[in-house]
């Protein structure tokens, strides 16, 4: 299983921690594949600095740590762009080019395309559920 992590979600664990980051450890035991490219992990430390008011020592460690547990991609150029929304195109078009079958996202824009071309675009909350059904949460 591969698996793609919206920014919210790595935002989210540094926020708030527990569920997040709990989602991310049973992905992680279940030895299912986290993917992630070079523009989620600039737009992360961006929205952790800028919107959340991180300071810039905890998101470069944040966005290491991230880049620890995930395999980098660089994704090609691509036709696949996000209605309403074309910022979040390039997290779309990452999550296709790692042959993803999960992108996770609590981006409405994003939710509303699922599912695309294969790929299942879930929130935290029925990720956080998939990870109890398979038995890999409490």
């Amino acid at each position: 299983m591969k698996v793609f992590f919206d920014t919210c979600v790595y935002a989210a664990e540094a926020l708030l921690g527990a569920a997040a980051e709990q989602m991310l450890e049973a992905t992680e035991r279940a030895s299912w594949r986290i993917r992630a490219s070079a523009y989620l992990l600039d737009e992360l430390e961006r929205v952790l600095t800028e919107k959340l008011g991180f300071p810039l020592r905890v998101a470069r460690l944040t966005r290491q740590r991230v880049a620890h547990r995930a395999v980098l991609l660089d994704p090609p150029a691509s036709r696949h762009l996000v209605p309403g929304n074309p910022a979040d195109s390039p997290i779309l078009q990452a999550a296709l080019a790692a042959g993803a079958d999960y992108l996770v996202t609590n981006d409405r824009h994003l939710r509303t395309l699922h599912p695309y071309e294969g790929l299942r675009i879930i929130s935290m909350t029925d990720y956080f559920e998939l990870l109890r059904n398979e038995g890999l949460l409490p």
